[in-house]
């Protein structure tokens, strides 16, 4: 008997809503924010040393709210450098968004941007099959649920109510 949930990834519109619901009962933004704060600068303190370009991946980059206020602070450590941000997002809405979001966001001159609609598993085996073989300075997985376990215990709760609420929210789960 097949499985009557479906894949986020096969319906958009159910990514979409179930990522909007999940930021509507989590503290993901929030602690994003902390983080590149308190923790980011440390962290970025030596990619860019003494080198005329970066490399960013990044993977889930959703609507790019947290993506731009990364590149933000790589940017003010690094003026000048030349920034390459590669995104990894299955969900065309996300990349539309993001797109949109850059095209109002002013001093993004020296940062190029490559949108690659598809998982990260996808992408992962595109680039093997290539052998294009990138070098990255940062890599980050905000946007990615699975990624975010991490953040803790309300992260694992958030995440949980996302999947509920995929699976029984009326207006998400539409069964035929």
């Amino acid at each position: 008997m097949a499985s009557p949930m479906r894949s986020l990834l096969s319906d958009h519109g159910h990514y979409v809503e179930s990522f909007r619901l999940f930021l509507e009962n989590s503290t993901e933004h929030q602690c994003m924010l902390e983080f590149i704060e308190k923790k980011l600068p440390g962290i970025i303190s030596s990619i860019g040393n003494g080198r005329s370009t970066i490399n960013i991946l990044s993977v889930g980059g959703g609507a790019g709210e947290i993506d731009l206020q990364i590149l933000k602070k790589v940017q003010a450590k690094y003026p000048g450098v030349i920034i390459y941000n590669d995104v990894i997002e299955p969900s065309v809405e996300q990349i539309i968004n993001y797109k949109e979001r850059v095209a109002k966001t002013s001093n993004l001159e020296n940062i190029k941007f490559s949108w690659h609609k598809e998982t990260s598993l996808e992408y992962e085996s595109r680039m093997k099959a290539s052998g294009d073989v990138k070098k990255w300075d940062f890599i980050h997985m905000i946007q990615e649920p699975a990624a975010g376990l991490g953040c803790g215990r309300n992260m694992v709760l958030a995440c949980l109510l996302m999947i509920f609420a995929y699976m029984f929210h009326p207006r998400i789960l539409k069964r035929k």
